[in-house]
């Protein structure tokens, strides 16, 4: 089926070469799960028409309650592979590249020049930095969507973006991989993150077992699709020109009740030095035993 045919009504809100742009443009995808594998479908179902996707692991039961092809007859296969089947299936005439492994940190800047427009959406959130890191460095755009439970952020990062991921994370900033896994993986810096539960209405229970690693992000499927379809439009934006950019260190800021574009205070910059400050991550188990104080953190960070 011809392409023109198949994107004729967005032409109804794209100019013809608009829509030329979108089929030109080529998006690496690092984790084709509940955020990746969202983007990916709705850019293919716009005509974006090349795409790198890589994952290394395969579908399972836990996956089912938002990844957008977990199927019960997609169950043990590669995600990726998936994803790319479902692209081919929209728009036969995609090419869609896949690789069916992890990134190694060693590889981002090799690997980020497979595309135009980064998008990581790994389960490892340290990688994830990395990678938004290494699109910097390259001076190429990329986007970032993470949600949290009932909470949802989506975030464009420019080459010239004036805050970095870590600082709009208030995670410890500029540390090498390991060093930025082991803290992000540390019960107390976990605990720190009490804005899961205020805004993300994560149950106490689960967030105390999640910190503890017993536990997964607690995630539902109607905030990660809404999170990754905001995503996937930020992509369209950098690829048409078309809209203003919800660009660092602003945000799309999402709740079940509300839908806001917010800002990444100072504070969180802040709080992004000091945490890599050794002295900083040695009082951490203190805070971390503190609820009045955890409380008030949260409200100055969130």
């Amino acid at each position: 089926m011809e392409y023109e045919k198949l994107f004729q009504r967005n032409l109804g809100i794209f100019e013809p070469e608009e829509q030329e742009r979108i089929r030109d443009a080529s998006v690496l995808i690092i984790g084709c799960g509940g955020i990746g594998g969202v983007v990916a479908t709705v850019l293919a179902r716009s005509g974006v028409g090349h795409f790198a996707l890589m994952d290394p692991d395969p579908y399972e039961p836990s996956n089912m309650n938002r990844q957008v092809t977990c199927f019960t007859d997609t169950m043990g296969k590669n995600k990726a592979v998936v994803t790319r089947e479902a692209i081919l299936k929209i728009n036969p005439e995609a090419e869609v590249t896949v690789h069916q492994r992890a990134l190694v940190p060693a590889e981002i800047e090799e690997v980020a020049k497979l595309a135009d427009i980064i998008m990581p959406a790994a389960d490892d959130w340290a990688l994830s930095l990395m990678v938004l890191r290494g699109a910097k460095k390259l001076g190429k755009p990329a986007v970032m969507a993470y949600p949290v439970g009932a909470l949802g952020r989506t975030c464009t990062f420019l080459p010239d973006s004036p805050i970095s991921a870590e600082e709009c994370l208030a995670m410890p900033f500029g540390l090498p991989y390991d060093e930025l896994e082991e803290y992000m993986k540390r019960p107390e810096a976990r605990q720190v993150l009490q804005y899961y539960m205020t805004e993300g209405a994560w149950r106490e229970e689960w967030f105390d077992r999640w910190a503890e690693g017993e536990l997964p992000h607690a995630q539902i499927c109607t905030v990660v699709w809404i999170t990754a379809c905001l995503a996937a439009m930020e992509i369209l934006k950098l690829i048409t020109g078309k809209w203003k950019l919800v660009a660092a260190p602003y945000y799309w800021h999402i709740t079940p009740t509300t839908a806001r574009i917010k800002k990444f205070g100072l504070f969180r910059r802040l709080i992004s030095r000091l945490s890599r400050r050794r002295w900083v991550q040695q009082r951490l188990p203190w805070l971390a035993r503190r609820k009045r104080l955890l409380r008030l953190f949260t409200r100055m960070i969130r």
